[in-house]
């Protein structure tokens, strides 16, 4: 890492310790931020909530948001993540961990939570242990490998120039570089652990290969009935093996729904029409939750007061 500048000291002096959540809609904020970006050489430190990541000063990278919103893009999300830390300890599955805000927002909410994180870039795992190093955290464990549908194929990996965008399924990308990468499924990840009283939450960003990370848990899903937060894009694709019809077969063998985040049921064929009617320059619906039916996190998920 570089060795900040005069104006990344400024700024970084400028939000301190503050969490960075308390400069969002800041007109002051904003203004110095913008005077200032373009000059920035190194990456920030941010305190966001109880804990601290790296935010980078490059548009490329997932990490930039949190200087530009003040807060993280899957806000829905998280509050999802803290309903749930009410009622039970967490167990977390991060596929597709990038700089780890799922993980680092799990971990911090209980010493007791437990998380793996799966990223599959070498490049943004590094992000990920520099973020690690800034925070006191015994409850994390990482795996660099590629979550899929089988254990120990090797697969192509592609870099993008876009952190977000780095894929083993997608052709789309602006491709920066690429490597071999060996896969790994949910279900031998969890070989081994105990997950106890936790509540199991397996959460699925990984570009296109999403569903087929839905294959290599079956085990998983059968024996803990997880809380599923999955991206759902245009990159899972009609010719591939684990589609939108594998999710609807996968939903009905498990006696799972789809849920968006108002707590609202979604059909497949409703997010295959939001998809279709994306336009050429948006790629994703965004993420949604799979749930057993009938089951008590639905109610605790959902509840006005919950």
């Amino acid at each position: 890492m570089k060795n900040p500048n005069l104006a990344t000291k400024i700024f970084q002096s400028y939000i301190k310790s503050k969490d960075i959540r308390e400069f969002k809609n800041n007109f002051f904020y904003y203004c110095f931020y913008r005077l200032l970006r373009r000059q920035f050489n190194s990456n920030i430190i941010v305190k966001i909530y109880n804990f601290f990541l790296y935010s980078s000063y490059r548009k490329n990278h997932t990490s930039y948001s949190l200087l530009q919103k003040c807060d993280f893009f899957d806000v829905s999300e998280i509050k999802i993540i803290k309903k749930v830390s009410r009622f039970s300890k967490i167990f977390l599955i991060d596929c597709g961990s990038n700089f780890g805000f799922y993980t680092f927002f799990t971990s911090s909410l209980s010493s007791q939570n437990y998380v793996i994180a799966i990223e599959a870039s070498n490049k943004t795992l590094s992000e990920f242990k520099k973020n690690l190093s800034l925070n006191n955290f015994n409850n994390i464990k990482y795996i660099n490998k590629a979550v899929s549908d089988a254990d120990d194929k090797v697969v192509e990996f592609s870099e993008s120039e876009n952190d977000w965008e780095s894929s083993t399924i997608s052709s789309h990308l602006k491709i920066k570089s690429s490597k071999k990468i060996s896969t790994i499924t949910i279900d031998t990840i969890l070989k081994g652990e105990r997950i106890n009283d936790k509540k199991l939450i397996v959460k699925i960003d990984v570009e296109g290969g999403d569903i087929n990370v839905l294959a290599g848990a079956q085990k998983t899903v059968s024996s803990h009935q997880p809380i599923i937060i999955i991206e759902f894009s245009k990159y899972i694709h009609k010719n591939q093996k684990y589609n939108y019809d594998y999710l609807e077969k996968f939903l009905e063998l498990n006696n799972y729904e789809i849920y968006n985040f108002k707590g609202e049921t979604v059909k497949v064929d409703q997010i295959k029409e939001k998809i279709y009617k994306l336009g050429k320059s948006h790629n994703t619906i965004g993420n949604y939750l799979l749930i057993k039916k009938n089951s008590d996190s639905i109610k605790k998920l959902f509840e006005k007061n919950g």
